[in-house]
């Protein structure tokens, strides 16, 4: 049995909300070696005095002087970690007891340094199970350009693998912290899934994920924009190609977001030609900008499928 200890990364600003909730949920873990590097980040609630209410050691608290982005915050954390492996869990999010138990066992195969579960979406009247279907595994550098399919709440990492590409959270990055990591990771170990929900993640209105989409868009262009391979093994022409499908695959998002958003619509087909979308999402795209009525299509159709606040 694994009896390695998990380090587990947690960075608040003004999170008071659900705190509490967030924190009993890693105290109830039946696995319990374990540390919560909890780094405050400057905030003005009272999420302190929340922290302070579980009297256990294996909580530590830090605390920063002057708010900084998540990526600076996040390496603050990852500098702290003592752990031979690192999991994240935000202070909205929720574990479910055998998340580490199970999850660790994982980590047995070879060249594993990523493990993830199934997880929840929620909001207050609405829950969706994230995975449909098993996910790829295995070297998954190039599934995760074509489709980004990991919830960071699900994510327990192997140290060693991070120390190996010496990584190092962007300090400009407030949105993409996760993203950079498992990008990274997964051009030299292997992801491996456990196929039980382990975890719930919240989708309510004050979070970043709703309120900084476009910010969400700008990192993730400029990071893969600078992206180089790592692993010498994986083929560069492969890798351009599904560069390019990440880059016209965002571009779509972009545009649907100014619309959802209320661009006005010959603003949104002058952004349409001037970026590069594939031919089928572009005529998708162009159709949606002219139907009458879009917002509200749209609205019912994230009502319907999606988990919004």
């Amino acid at each position: 049995m694994n009896t390695k200890k998990v380090s587990i990364i947690m960075n608040c600003r003004n999170g008071e909300e659900y705190l509490e909730q967030s924190i009993k949920s890693v105290i109830d873990q039946t696995y319990k070696n374990w540390e919560l590097i909890f780094v405050d980040n400057n905030s003005n609630d009272n999420s302190r005095s929340i922290f302070y209410k579980f009297n256990d050691e294996r909580l530590k608290y830090f605390f920063l002087k002057k708010s900084v982005r998540l990526g600076e915050a996040r390496q603050t954390a990852l500098q702290n970690c003592s752990g031979e492996y690192i999991a994240f869990l935000d202070t909205d999010d929720l574990w479910f007891k055998k998340k580490l138990e199970k999850q660790l066992k994982f980590f047995d195969k070879k060249r594993v340094g990523m493990v993830i579960s199934n997880t929840i979406f929620f909001s207050k009247n609405k829950e969706k199970i994230f995975y449909k279907k098993k996910p790829p595994t295995g070297f998954v550098f190039y599934d995760l350009l074509k489709k980004y399919f990991i919830s960071l709440e699900t994510l327990i990492c192997k140290n060693d693998f991070i120390k190996e590409i010496s990584f190092k959270f962007n300090k400009q990055n407030s949105m993409i912290s996760d993203f950079e990591l498992v990008i990274s990771l997964s051009q030299i170990c292997k992801l491996e899934y456990c196929p039980e929900i382990l975890s719930k993640w919240r989708v309510h209105s004050s979070s970043d994920t709703w309120k900084k989409k476009e910010l969400f868009y700008s990192e993730k262009f400029f990071f893969i924009q600078k992206l180089d391979l790592k692993n010498k093994e994986l083929k560069e022409e492969k890798f351009l190609k599904c560069k390019k499908n990440f880059f016209e695959d965002l571009n779509f998002s972009i545009v649907l977001n100014k619309l959802e958003y209320g661009e006005k619509r010959m603003n949104l087909i002058r952004d349409l030609i001037s970026k590069k979308i594939r031919l089928t999402k572009f005529i998708t795209l162009l159709a949606i900008i002219l139907l009458p009525f879009n917002l509200v299509i749209l609205r019912i159709y994230r009502k319907l499928f999606d988990i919004n606040p």
